[in-house]
């Protein structure tokens, strides 16, 4: 039946042989799905390895970039993460936390500003407190987070996520001009169930490959 298998010649001998520039094209598809593959595996190592890593730096600022909230009150995700800025503050890693996030549709609180609030109730003082409340996703309340510093000349700054979240949003703070270090919080509820850490990582290896791959 024509079309469904690949053309064969026939040599001066009367025996047949495949069609080397379909078997070409197999190759060439075989090599760039394992190139892929192995791609996939790097960038998941290095979300591991990130996330593992606590940079213990000293910052202008600590910045928690912003999850789910629930009418003013940080979601359990986000409280964890709120909870470690709070002890980087206490511990005098930075004068000044910076909380990210917006808002989603119908929400009366954005990111930031329940996450200010959580941080104020808990003792930091609304005068070493910013909401920036911008963007809808990491890179766009980085890039809000990376203006706002640019107002107040800060230069530095001590990222606040998940383990899992670490490596794309150091690697966007840098690309935003930022001199940024990580601190992961180890405390999350994602890291409770290792299927759901799996998932996470698996999410966040498709989107660092879509960061890096889009032109900058």
């Amino acid at each position: 039946m024509p079309g469904i298998f690949p053309r064969c010649y026939s040599d001066p001998m009367g025996r047949t042989r495949p069609n080397t520039q379909s078997r070409g094209w197999l190759s060439r598809l075989l090599l760039l799905t394992l190139a892929g593959l192995l791609w996939m595996l790097v960038l998941a190592g290095r979300i591991e390895l990130t996330g593992r890593r606590d940079d213990d730096a000293r910052a202008d600022a600590v910045v928690v970039l912003g999850a789910a909230q629930y009418r003013g009150m940080p979601s359990p995700v986000f409280a964890a993460r709120l909870d470690h800025a709070l002890a980087l503050y206490e511990e005098g890693k930075a004068p000044l936390v910076i909380v990210a996030g917006g808002r989603e549709d119908g929400d009366r609180y954005t990111e930031a500003a329940a996450g200010v609030r959580y941080l104020n109730s808990n003792g930091v003082p609304a005068g070493k407190l910013l909401a920036v409340g911008r963007g809808d996703d990491t890179l766009s309340s980085l890039q809000a987070v990376a203006a706002a510093a640019r107002r107040r000349e800060i230069s530095s700054v001590l990222l606040v996520s998940d383990r899992f979240h670490m490596e794309r949003s150091l690697r966007m703070a840098t690309d935003l001009g930022l001199r940024a270090y990580g601190s992961p919080t180890t405390t999350s509820p994602v890291e409770e169930k290792p299927a759901s850490r799996l998932r996470y990582t698996l999410r966040e290896v498709a989107a660092l490959m879509v960061y890096l791959l889009s032109p900058s």
